[in-house]
């Protein structure tokens, strides 16, 4: 490989400056951060100008792929690796304990032949976690980069579980999800619908076609395991999954749904209870949800309840 004198000097100044910066420390500002990376991606893309076309393209491919960022985050229960391809995928393993104790802690109550649906997996943090206390878990996914960052982080751990990119809904449909993001790890992304949970119309970047299905549809037309336990995370469109799974939150063998709400009072929130109280469930406990605008709430089967009928679906 060669350089001319000038190319040379250009790259050493541009990679001393960077080397400079960083070692004052993580930028404490998004802006900072994009600045140097901005400027590693250039420093890239000056090393490998020398190259023709394609062998350049695949040089700076391979080095993205080098890049990637692995972690492993050590549980009571064993170590979960994290392979991270995304910035705003960081959070899965730089927060893990942090976001939503709440939600650990519920999984960890679970009995050993539990059932675990995570509808809304992202890129697996409480699939993996479930699956590491020895459960039964059937994952949820439709945003295509964020299933397949999932799908990556299942074989990092050699973890054999059922995920599907598929949007649970109200009914059976082919349909679009409205994206305000592509990338893995992305948020507010709904099926069939463009308002985000508190009814404000969203940013919607890229309208990608998917198949929904209900949950009741879903374990009558392929006999998937039935849930114990359902952790419902999706960013506006859990009301839909609601009354899509009637049958399997009537079942007896459900015992306990963890819903995301808003943090204050809200039409779905109301729409939630209702639902969940028409099949036999009250809440029981609240969490943070890692945000000061959304919160956990878990609904656990009252002893002896039966749903009452009024259902609405």
């Amino acid at each position: 490989m060669q350089y001319n004198d000038v190319g040379r000097k250009r790259f050493v100044h541009r990679a001393g400056a960077v080397a400079r910066s960083a070692k004052k420390g993580p930028a404490q500002h998004p802006a900072m951060s994009k600045t140097i990376a901005g400027a590693l991606a250039g420093i890239v893309r000056a090393a490998t100008v020398y190259a023709k076309p394609w062998r350049r393209s695949h040089l700076r491919l391979l080095v993205s792929e080098r890049l990637y960022e692995r972690h492993t985050v050590e549980t009571r229960h064993g170590p979960i690796k994290f392979v991270t391809t995304s910035a705003r995928a960081l959070g899965g393993p730089k927060n893990f304990f942090t976001d939503e104790p709440e939600t650990l802690a519920w999984i960890d109550g679970f009995p050993p032949d539990a059932v675990f649906w995570d509808i809304g997996a992202n890129v697996g943090q409480y699939t993996m976690y479930a699956a590491r206390c020895g459960l039964t878990v059937v994952a949820f996914e439709p945003a295509p980069n964020t299933y397949a960052a999932l799908s990556r982080n299942l074989a990092e751990n050699a973890l054999r579980i059922d995920a599907y990119c598929l949007a649970l809904s109200e009914r059976t449909q082919l349909g679009t999800l409205y994206m305000t993001d592509t990338h893995a790890a992305s948020v507010f992304n709904a099926f069939e619908s463009t308002r985000d949970s508190w009814g404000r119309d969203m940013t919607i970047e890229h309208e990608q076609p998917a198949v929904g299905i209900s949950a009741d549809d879903f374990v009558t037309i392929f006999e998937a395991p039935w849930p114990t336990h359902i952790k419902i995370d999706v960013d506006s469109t859990e009301v839909a999954i609601l009354r899509g799974a009637r049958r399997v939150l009537e079942a007896p063998t459900t015992r306990s749904v963890l819903i995301e709400n808003t943090a204050e009072p809200s039409v779905q929130n109301r729409a939630i209870a209702e639902l969940m109280a028409a099949a036999g469930f009250r809440p029981t406990g609240r969490g943070s949800a890692g945000s000061d605008i959304a919160c956990n709430v878990i609904f656990e089967r009252t002893n002896g309840a039966t749903p009452t009928g009024r259902f609405a679906g």
